[in-house]
């Protein structure tokens, strides 16, 4: 099976190594997407912010920052500027201020690296395409200078090249878009968590000590 791929994969030609260094590219793309978006990010904000209002609503301050620890995922990061800051005893206008200068450094951080797998796809299918016209070349300006005998082998490997080539653009292609697709609605929940999460502590504290 092994050699019968690798068979497969020299008779795509040079094209075959770059397409395979974009598939390299978007594979690790994907594992530090999926490891970041749900082992980094899989807090439960709805659950924290609960645990936070309640020790914060027992005026304890010291419990709410052990809750919060010291992850460093956004919206651990945008809550613990919140409870900081109310913990040091400064109005709400500031706390909501910090938490709004810590969310523009916080949140890019979703999205970051997730277009690159879309561009990857787009890169692979042209690959696959400029390999077609490739080999198709290589196939008819063969044939030119060669014996008639030979000529049918030299097209059939000319056009192998180019099937083979289109082939494993598309195969890596399809895979990039999917997981864009997916890992980009996880980013949109994770956004969508990250806001009610912060807003649900910013009102809790506005509540307990007015700007």
């Amino acid at each position: 099976m092994v050699q019968k791929l690798a068979g497969w994969f020299n008779a795509g030609g040079p094209f075959m190594w770059v397409i395979l260094g974009v598939l390299a590219c978007a594979c690790a793309v994907m594992l530090e997407r999926v490891i970041f978006y749900y082992i980094f990010c899989g807090v439960d904000g709805a659950r924290l912010v609960s645990r936070l209002a309640q020790a914060i609503g027992n005026d304890n301050t010291k419990e709410a920052q052990n809750i919060i620890g010291k992850g460093g995922s956004p919206m651990v990061v945008l809550l613990r500027t919140a409870v900081d800051r109310y913990t040091a005893g400064v109005p709400f206008s500031e706390i909501q201020e910090g938490v709004e200068e810590t969310a523009i450094q916080q949140v890019p951080r979703l999205p970051q690296r997730l277009n690159y797998l879309s561009l990857f796809a787009n890169i692979a299918t042209l690959l696959g395409l400029l390999g077609t016209i490739s080999g198709l070349q290589l196939s008819f300006s063969s044939l030119a200078g060669v014996e008639a005998a030979k000529k049918a082998a030299m097209l059939a490997t000319g056009i192998s090249q180019a099937m083979l080539t289109t082939a494993f653009g598309l195969i890596v292609a399809v895979p990039c878009m999917v997981a864009y697709t997916f890992l980009s609605n996880k980013q949109s929940r994770l956004t969508k968590d990250l806001d009610e999460a912060t807003v649900k502590l910013l009102n809790f504290l506005r509540k307990k000590r007015p700007a």
